[in-house]
């Protein structure tokens, strides 16, 4: 089990232009790109995100509903920094940081403007606690981003700054307020060896902004692991349940992955965890309150700010895998997932053909075998290029709780799969076939299979 010391770092920002800092030295020469449209999803499946939020309000319309009409309005309001948990691997030269977050400023908004951010949440008939869960989750969706601020940090490991006061330079934020930027701390590998987990903050700005970074081996496995209906009961298939789950509800655990998680914790050699959704990043310090209670620490990946349709989530997903496939070159990698998300049954088969040598595993849960609920078939169709005991369907965690996987076992052979490359479940699926024993499903009738196929689960 991985030791724990602190490593914070502390980033001072503001709204100021300054110039770039040179290139740091980026593991496998990676750099940060993110497009330029900032939009509203629009469509059955663009709407249906992995916390089925609806349509995703554009910034433009967060501001009109907010009341934020210009850039005088937020004039007297300091700018806030987010830093997301992230990871850092380790150089000849020391630890290779990457610092990944957002920089906005938050308004003061009413009760009301913020229920009415969320396009169909029916917010009356709410109890005490419902009502304050709602009013904590969405008030970080009226951030409003700032466009080419500057940053600067300074890191400090066991209380010691490693750094000059001064800083180290980030590059400024990007046109919709991110940034994701490696760069080597000098000195740092005095202080801590491989393992380690690390603990970030942020100075000299009034918004919260703790978070974690591990220090990840340069050898080990690395548990990959997407959120929604993998780690918590969100059911992303059923809209109108999805979106009262992620909103007003306490998050609730799917039964067993807490135990799994502290299991490959204790188990797997040089282990890390890297946790991966589409929950736009407004929304990431609900998921790592939830995530850090409940599984061991480790990094968090978040949908940029301006994607919004289909395609370019998928290419979110292949984007964060290839980054840290290729930080990483040598480590194994187990990919959890589930049949709900189209965007991991795509992703999570390109990036293990593209890297066959680093794949230890992938597990997806099959949403339909134990929810009779989940009625939207799933395509399996990219597996066929994936050796089959590569790969895994399963129903439960302890499906994969006896599972060798350090020695390359994947696969529990009492679990049926009866996997076909295509179409699987629901209503439209193959015959009813589905992966790791799902039931048959009847027909609900020509509207309700209409409904249910236009509704593409990213």
């Amino acid at each position: 089990m991985p030791s724990q010391r602190c490593l914070a770092f502390f980033a001072a920002v503001g709204a100021s232009l300054v110039a770039a800092a040179p290139q740091p030295q980026v593991a496998s020469s990676i750099t940060s790109e993110v497009g330029s449209a900032f939009s509203s999803a629009t469509g059955a499946a663009a709407s249906a995100l992995p916390t089925v939020l609806g349509d995703w309000p554009s910034l433009s319309d967060i501001e009109s509903k907010i009341g934020v009409s210009s850039s005088s309005d937020l004039s007297n309001i300091s700018a806030s920094a987010l830093l997301i948990p992230s990871y850092s691997n380790y150089t000849e030269q020391g630890w290779n940081v990457r610092f990944y977050g957002l920089v906005y400023k938050l308004p003061n908004v009413s009760t009301s403007d913020l229920d009415s951010i969320i396009n169909g949440l029916s917010t009356s008939n709410l109890n005490d606690t419902q009502q304050a869960l709602l009013q904590n989750r969405t008030q970080d969706l009226a951030s409003v981003p700032i466009a080419n601020a500057n940053i600067s940090a300074v890191v400090y490991a066991n209380g010691s700054a490693v750094t000059d006061q001064s800083g180290i330079a980030i590059p400024t934020t990007d046109e919709v307020g991110e940034f994701d930027y490696f760069t080597t701390i000098p000195g740092l590998h005095d202080n801590f060896a491989a393992t380690t987990v690390v603990e970030t903050g942020i100075l000299d700005v009034t918004g919260p902004g703790n978070g974690t970074s591990i220090l990840v081996p340069s050898s080990g496995i690395s548990v990959v692991s997407d959120i929604d209906d993998v780690l918590r009961i969100t059911k992303v298939y059923v809209p109108n349940e999805g979106l009262y789950n992620s909103f007003v509800q306490p998050y609730i655990n799917v039964p067993g992955m807490t135990e799994l998680f502290a299991h490959w914790l204790q188990t797997l050699p040089g282990v890390s965890f890297h946790y991966d959704t589409t929950t736009p990043v407004e929304l990431t310090r609900t998921y790592v309150e939830y995530l850090f209670n409940n599984f061991p620490l480790g990094s968090l990946d978040m949908r940029p700010i301006n994607i919004t349709e289909p395609s370019q989530v998928l290419d979110a997903r292949q984007n964060s895998l290839l980054k840290l496939f290729q930080t990483f070159p040598n480590r194994k990698f187990v990919l959890v997932g589930d049949t709900s998300s189209s965007t991991l049954l795509s992703a999570y088969p390109q990036i293990s053909t593209q890297f066959p040598n680093q794949l230890a595993c992938i597990f997806i849960r099959n949403t339909s075998s134990t929810d009779s609920d989940d009625k939207i078939p799933y395509n399996t169709k990219e597996f066929q290029n994936v050796s089959s005991d590569k790969y895994f369907f399963y129903r439960v965690p302890e499906d994969l709780f006896n599972l060798d996987i350090a020695n390359g076992q994947c696969v529990n052979s009492s679990i049926p799969q009866n996997v076909t490359f295509g179409e699987q479940g629901g209503v439209l699926g193959n015959n009813g076939n589905s992966a790791a024993g799902a039931v048959k499903v009847s027909a609900l009738g020509v509207m309700a299979a209409a409904v249910l196929g236009a509704v593409a689960l990213l």
